[in-house]
């Protein structure tokens, strides 16, 4: 098995990327994940933890590299407008990701191990990540990119693209 939807996925960030938009970007990540959780869950529910090692360790990968784009990229480039619409502040979603990273490691630690509570540890997984991904676009996501100008737009992406480079590169 390989990381499904990565065809749709290029496709829609592609879109993002064309509209000089990041939050659609990164909307267009978290939908992608929301599938691919929805396809892993399938498979543990039918027991198949086995043949999913390589794939969660590649979306393990995947997810730190959409981590980094909103830690590194997206949170600082709009930490200001969220305070002057007085939403807050970007603060709690780096502890959401650490939780984030957390699971997965656990999530990982037992399917490398074939032990029988992966079903376990992937809803747990689950649960952080797809809770996050609310948080996120309610509270920055609804509210933030109309106030964002074209150039912070294109630094993002600019940013979400180094990134990417460097990722590869390290990989």
């Amino acid at each position: 098995m390989t990381l499904p939807g990565l065809d749709e996925l290029a496709t829609n960030t592609q879109k993002a990327l064309n509209a000089v938009d990041p939050t659609e970007f990164l909307l267009a990540e978290h939908a992608w994940l929301r599938s691919v959780m929805s396809t892993y869950r399938t498979v543990i529910r039918d027991g198949e933890c086995a043949s999913l090692v390589a794939d969660v360790e590649d979306l393990s990968a995947a997810l730190e590299l959409h981590i980094r784009r909103e830690e590194e990229a997206y949170f600082p480039a709009v930490e200001d407008v969220m305070a002057e619409l007085g939403q807050g502040s970007t603060f709690d979603m780096y502890g959401e990701h650490d939780a984030i990273r957390i699971r997965m490691g656990e999530l990982l630690k037992t399917l490398a191990e074939g032990m029988p509570s992966a079903g376990s540890a992937f809803g747990a997984f689950s649960r952080s990540l797809l809770i996050h991904f609310e948080n996120e676009e309610e509270l920055i996501f609804a509210e933030v990119p109309e106030h964002l100008s074209d150039e912070t737009r294109q630094d993002i992406l600019q940013e979400f693209a180094r990134l990417a480079e460097t990722d590869a590169t390290s990989n």
